[in-house]
């Protein structure tokens, strides 16, 4: 086959909800992947399973279990209905489903995704191909990013691949080379701050724009040692929590102007990853590169404003589906090399000791 037609799945860092992307991947006469994403949608979790996701960690070894197979079981009712609405029976080779991550540990070589695949698959009726990080781990590295492989295949004209969910994580080209890490939390802190205003999130980035900034917060942020170290390297939900969440606490401020500074904060930390990558790959200036961007800070304007305020390289926002569910179409994209047995993790990205085709397939 040379041409696939694939529902990729993605539950993302923020916990909010399943994206469901249907889409066709096909290698052109000239060998070039081409895609097109046919329907998408985000499907919001009900409060109960926002609350079990985000509690999990805390929880005993078999209510992890549970969760994992009931997950997988929900998210195949999910997939019927999705494929029920937009008329799609007998129109999908497979499902490549990312799952949920819990816990992201790879320094104890561990990475584990939620959401069982024979569940899924027996839900749907469907073969299912998931679990696409362990093999990268087992090889010694991050298990992250995954993205990379997508970048380079799908959009090899841009030197960056900027994705903004819940953590901001770039991607690097160099004529074909690649790199790409995490570059700090995004989302999951914006959106944790909001919930103390009683919003879900900060509508347009009103709120931060509202905001005055702080300096004394800012240098705090700006000194964390995540970003004294080299990559490959990846964040997890686990140190958002327990590390960056906490130094909020310490500023008796606003929370207009907590989101204030730590949208500085991301565009500024954005900025200097930018800079150093030019320096780093002999690269020439920022301001030559093209960077897309991508993920739900898109939507946020007042952060669009910073970041292409500080960033120098040439932003480029693609149309809103790619915006909303490249993630999803870049999971479908594993499936489908996984389905061809080739590399669908790169090494020169996790650090790990070989490119690894990871994915687990249930038929």
């Amino acid at each position: 086959m040379d041409s696939y037609r694939v529902l990729g799945l993605m539950s993302g860092s923020s916990m909010d909800g399943l994206d469901i992307a249907y889409c066709h991947l096909g290698v052109d006469g000239d060998g070039n992947w081409t895609y097109s994403i046919e329907k998408a949608e985000t499907i919001e979790y009900p409060r109960k399973w926002h609350l079990r996701l985000r509690n999990l960690t805390m929880q005993n070894a078999i209510t992890y279990i549970k969760t994992h197979t009931y997950f997988g079981h929900y998210m195949g009712e999910l997939v019927n209905d999705f494929i029920e609405r937009h008329e799609l029976a007998d129109q999908i080779d497979f499902i490549a489903s990312h799952g949920q991550t819990i816990f992201h540990q790879p320094e104890n070589m561990l990475s584990s995704q939620i959401g069982d695949g024979a569940a899924l698959a027996a839900v749907t009726g469907l073969p299912v191909i998931g679990n696409f990080r362990t093999s990268d781990v087992a090889l010694g590295g991050q298990g992250a990013p995954i993205v990379p492989i997508g970048d380079k295949l799908l959009f090899p004209a841009f030197n960056f691949c900027l994705n903004l969910g819940g953590i901001a994580n770039l991607t690097i080209n160099q004529g074909g080379k690649m790199a790409g890490y995490d570059i700090c939390a995004a989302n999951l802190v914006l959106n944790k701050l909001s919930e103390s205003l009683g919003q879900p999130f900060d509508t347009g980035g009103a709120n931060a724009r509202a905001g005055q900034l702080d300096e004394r917060l800012l240098e705090e942020l700006d000194n964390s040692w995540y970003y004294k170290k080299e990559p490959p390297k990846t964040l997890g939900g686990g140190w958002v929590r327990k590390v960056l969440m906490p130094i909020f606490r310490h500023y008796r401020i606003s929370t207009e102007d907590k989101l204030h500074t730590y949208v500085e904060h991301i565009a500024g930390q954005i900025h200097r990853d930018i800079a150093q990558c030019c320096d780093d790959y002999d690269m020439g200036e920022p301001s030559a590169q093209k960077m897309i961007v991508t993920g739900g800070g898109v939507f946020n304007d007042y952060f669009m404003e910073r970041l292409k305020d500080l960033a120098e390289a040439e932003v480029i926002i693609p149309d809103k589906n790619l915006v909303k569910f490249k993630e999803a179409l870049i999971i479908a994209l594993l499936g489908v090399l996984r389905y061809r047995k080739e590399v669908n993790v790169l090494a020169e990205v996790t650090g790990a000791s070989a490119d690894s085709c990871g994915g687990e397939i249930y038929a």
